[in-house]
């Protein structure tokens, strides 16, 4: 007897216990309903934010390509410059060369 007493105990908060969980969910789906009383202004702003979204994307992306190909190009800038010095510097050394092979040939 004390066996089902002590079943019986535990059934019945497991029952309110479900019942409980039942009323929060019908409680939640009122709310969710209530705020979303009209699907269609919903579906509007979702739209826009979908739009507004894929053009800041959009924009990311053509800025991300620019700012490549200027980097590319200021690459290509510094590489030419960087050229043009070694062959001025190449110039100077083979002067300088040339001047002490002359003051060589001047002091024998």
């Amino acid at each position: 007897m004390q066996k089902l007493e002590t079943i019986e105990t535990r059934m019945d908060t497991r029952v309110a216990s479900i019942e409980r969980l039942i009323v929060e969910a019908i409680a939640s789906a009122r709310e969710t309903r209530n705020d979303i009383k009209n699907p269609r202004w919903t579906n509007i702003a979702t739209a826009i934010a979908t739009v507004l979204g894929m053009a800041a994307l959009n924009a990311t992306v053509l800025s991300n390509m620019v700012a490549s190909f200027e980097s590319g190009k200021n690459t290509a800038t510094a590489q030419a410059e960087v050229k043009k010095n070694s062959e001025e510097t190449a110039t100077l050394i083979k002067k300088m060369r040339e001047d002490l092979d002359a003051r060589r040939a001047e002091m024998r």
